[in-house]
């Protein structure tokens, strides 16, 4: 598994203008510290800094950012603050930053917060410097090691074997022994197993599969039970 250099320490030199944090909320909290007290960036009531959450960043949503990203610092000499936390990233909105994430503006610098860099495609991932928070804790970007067991046999499986653990994962949220996070969860391990094992060229169909999913998750009222069905069917061996 692709090593990333692990704690927010990284940041003293603020060398790069573009970074992944492989993180949460608990991140997200460590990086505006380091910004505030190593940088003396003020965050708070600053025009020029952005912090927002998202559960699915799409490219209406890049769109915003580079919009954001061509006006110029309020403070003549300052520099604009972009932090983006996310669950899930589309890829064309990946497609969509590629430049802005190679050629930022001097005064800008970019933080996107991920639960798993193996949600950035390739060509991303070697435009941004990648810093892994998850690790700190013993969990490997983040994923923990029993979800990532899990996604290992749920992508080596047969479909009839990977329908039959869709099943078992419903039956156990049907008796709230589990819930839509752990869903979620699963589809995140299965994204970074298949990346690391076919990468993204050959993973493809799994890789959409899993994207299409995610995206109808955040409904009003997803069917968990087709759209992990549909993962398990569209899965390559």
């Amino acid at each position: 598994m692709t090593q990333y250099p692990i704690g927010i320490d990284q940041l003293r030199s603020l060398s790069h203008h573009a970074y992944a944090i492989v993180g949460g909320d608990s991140a997200r909290a460590e990086l505006i510290e380091t910004l505030e007290k190593q940088h003396g960036v003020k965050l708070h009531g600053d025009q020029d800094f952005y912090d927002h959450r998202y559960v699915n960043f799409t490219i209406d949503d890049a769109r915003e950012v580079k919009s954001m990203h061509s006006m110029r610092p309020v403070v003549v000499d300052g520099r604009k603050i972009f932090i983006l936390q996310m669950d899930n990233i589309s890829m064309e909105a990946q497609n969509a930053l590629l430049k802005l994430l190679e050629e930022p503006a001097d005064y800008a610098h970019f933080f996107i917060i991920i639960p798993s860099a193996h949600l950035l495609l390739p060509t991303v991932k070697s435009r941004i410097q990648i810093i892994d928070i998850g690790r700190s804790d013993g969990h490997a970007s983040g994923i923990a090691p029993a979800v990532s067991a899990e996604a290992q046999k749920f992508v080596n499986a047969s479909v009839a074997k990977r329908l039959e653990m869709v099943k078992v994962l419903m039956d156990d949220i049907t008796k709230e022994k589990k819930t839509k996070q752990d869903a979620i969860d699963l589809l995140n391990a299965v994204q970074s197993v298949v990346y690391e094992n076919k990468g993204a060229k050959e993973g493809m169909k799994a890789l959409e599969s899993i994207e299409i999913a995610r995206r109808y998750m955040n409904d009003r009222s997803p069917s968990l039970k087709m759209l992990l069905e549909y993962v398990a069917l569209e899965m390559q061996n």
